[in-house]
């Protein structure tokens, strides 16, 4: 947690609940991001799991079309692992029917077959964390939102964290990049990380496509 530069208050509230959920040797609570594309909803993602030391399962909203792929998903999943679905808000509303009771009650309520003969089963499912991220938070359905036992939204970043992040990018890019130069592309990114470190690492690819003289 501590490599990660910038959001401040989501960083200490986060793990402070990360700690408590590793002492009750439970899953932590359902977690919730909404921020504009490339500000670290998916890196926070993958902290979270590492933090827990447990594993990650990536998807998003648009690639769950059908009811049964979510069931596939969440049934694979081992006791205390985070699943993130990222552009959650984008799912159907027939597999958010399914992804409630698995959040709330860590089960499954699968239908086999169909017309009259159609029945419902429960399926258990190992007690798991949910992460989601949105870029629009006002088109999350209220049941879903509701689902979610943490809510956090990510702020653009300063000019000095960018600074920072551009200066650790070129680091394990192996590229030496001065102060005034991580500075004045980092006022450049618009508040935004990936624009950021797209930069970098295009100055990179490009330095070291050069010939050796330059």
């Amino acid at each position: 947690m501590t490599e990660f530069i910038g959001q401040q208050r989501i960083k200490q509230v986060l793990g402070m609940s990360i700690e408590a959920a590793r002492k009750r040797g439970e899953p932590l609570d359902h977690t919730l991001f909404s921020a504009p594309p490339g500000l670290g909803k998916t890196s926070l993602a993958h902290i979270i799991a590492r933090e827990l030391g447990v594993n990650l399962r990536v998807t998003s909203g648009p690639a769950i079309e059908r009811a049964g792929d979510l069931a596939a998903i969440v049934s694979d999943l081992d006791q205390g692992d985070v699943l993130f679905i990222d552009e959650i808000h984008r799912l159907a509303r027939v597999v958010e029917e399914i992804l409630y009771p698995a959040m709330e009650d860590f089960e499954l309520n699968i239908v086999v077959g169909k017309g009259p003969g159609a029945r419902s089963m429960k399926l258990a499912v190992k007690p798991f964390t949910m992460v989601g991220a949105t870029t629009r938070s006002g088109l999350l359905s209220s049941p879903l939102r509701d689902r979610f036992g943490q809510h956090y939204h990510l702020d653009f970043y300063g000019h000095g964290e960018l600074t920072q992040i551009i200066q650790r990018s070129a680091h394990l890019l192996d590229v030496r990049i001065e102060q005034d130069g991580a500075a004045e592309v980092g006022a450049r990114a618009r508040g935004t990380p990936r624009i950021a470190t797209g930069c970098c690492g295009g100055c990179a690819t490009l330095l070291k496509s050069m010939p050796h003289q330059w």
